[in-house]
């Protein structure tokens, strides 16, 4: 559903902001706009008070990059702007923004100035510091907003899928392809996190952000020592997850081998029932479950919370790229959480929390776990630490997938627990004869 039709949508990604949203929806009240707020999960009333204010509600995976991502999926208004849900905008910034998009073209995009609510000297220094910053480096913060046509969001192909430093990474995309415009308006955006974690502690994790950032650092490490706001919190360190890589299940996208054996319809029921099960069996286990879905858009997260259900499940959307770098960036995710993670598909019979025991119990001892499959190709592979390594440059669809990978693993030195064999189903004969219709 992608809303009326407007020439700005704007886009608010939440996670518990019941208290705060209120005061920026009614900033937002007088604009002619559709407003989304995307919501990762929130446990206080954060939707009723959205709804109640007449804004759209799209439910994302939790993360401010996936949630902005997704309220852009969710609208095909011709201008976005993307405000974070603590920050304010005044009278004088809706007549800047207005003013703005009257006169833009479309390689134009832009950010308010940057202002922390209240009276202390401290955050004026603040300030100061994001003015140097921005004049010098040409960075500035998410939480000045972002205004920007559809077109050249498209084209640069929206935010990073990064769980933090998201802002930075459009950023970057946006260099010599296009033109910043820093509006005179204020955007006035809460100090609560300086104020819950201590201000100069906080603004020195900042500072050393970005400089390990700059130094080469990945995001997803770099997560680990920034809490999500919202969140109740720094978040626990899950001892073990599991990831299971679902796709929509819909004629011609799923089991094209098995549909051309027994029709499209048929191989999805399969594939329906074949997953269902599979999530059934994990979600009773004690381990932590996440779904990684494909495509990854609203109308397919819809499509596939109907299908496996929400109960002790966590939804998160895949990222681009081949199945190697797919499964290297949830690895990267799941780990900056767990002490030790696997991943398994939708499509093998018997998976459960049987297999999940043996395989964990196998990382205690091994790097890396692997379920070998009958195809060539493996059923479920588990780490205690990033190696993506293990996922570039494979034959992936091929017989050569598990050879390949073991090979690669014993050049990197990593040391290979191997679980039974089992059979996925690709085609008619893999299927079991109680999934057959007579």
């Amino acid at each position: 559903m992608k809303g009326r039709e407007c020439a700005l949508a704007v886009v608010i990604p939440t996670l518990n902001e019941a208290e705060l949203l209120p005061d920026l929806l009614g900033d937002l009240a007088s604009l002619d706009a559709d407003v989304v707020v995307v919501d990762g999960g929130s446990t206080d009333d954060t939707r009723a008070v959205a709804t109640s204010a007449g804004a759209r509600v799209v439910v994302a995976g939790r993360g401010r990059a996936k949630q902005l991502r997704a309220g852009a999926a969710a609208t095909d208004a011709p201008w976005l702007f993307f405000v974070h849900a603590d920050c304010r905008v005044p009278p004088e910034s809706l007549e800047t923004l207005t003013s703005f998009l009257e006169r833009a073209g479309l390689d134009e995009y832009a950010c308010f100035r940057f202002a922390l609510e209240g009276d202390a000297l401290f955050f004026r220094f603040i300030e100061l510091g994001q003015w140097l910053r921005e004049g010098l480096f040409g960075l500035p913060y998410g939480d000045q907003g972002l205004v920007i046509s559809r077109a050249k969001y498209d084209e640069v192909s929206g935010y990073p899928e990064w769980p933090i430093l998201e802002d930075v990474g459009i950023i970057e995309r946006l260099r010599g392809r296009g033109t910043r415009r820093r509006l005179a308006a204020l955007l006035p955006t809460s100090p609560r996190r300086f104020d819950t974690e201590g201000r100069y502690s906080g603004w020195l994790r900042n500072i050393g952000l970005m400089a390990l950032y700059k130094l080469g650092v990945t995001p997803e490490r770099l997560a680990r020592w920034y809490p999500p706001q919202g969140a109740s919190g720094p978040t626990p360190k899950r001892k073990r997850a599991v990831i299971v890589f679902a796709k929509a299940p819909r004629p011609g996208y799923v089991k094209t081998r098995l549909a051309a054996d027994l029709g499209p319809d048929e191989a999805v029921r399969i594939y329906r029932t074949l997953g269902r099960r599979t999530l059934d069996a994990l979600r009773s286990g004690s381990e932590s479950v996440f779904v990684y879905y494909d495509p990854p858009d609203p109308e397919a997260l819809a499509e596939i919370q109907a299908w496996l259900g929400s109960d002790r499940i966590e939804y998160r959307p895949q990222v681009s790229g081949d199945l190697g770098e797919r499964m290297a960036r949830a690895f990267d995710e799941r780990l900056a959480e767990a002490d030790r993670v696997c991943i398994v598909g939708t499509d093998v019979p018997g998976i459960g929390p049987g297999t999940l025991e043996e395989a964990f119990r196998s990382l205690e001892t091994h790097d890396v776990v692997v379920g070998p499959a009958t195809d060539g190709g493996y059923y479920l592979v588990g780490l205690r630490e990033t190696r993506p390594e293990l996922f570039r440059e494979i034959p992936w669809s091929t017989g050569a997938v598990l050879e390949t990978t073991l090979a690669r693993a014993r050049e990197v030195g990593a040391d290979v627990g191997l679980l039974a064999t089992r059979t996925d189903v690709d085609t008619k004969e893999d299927v079991p004869r109680e999934l057959l219709m007579a």
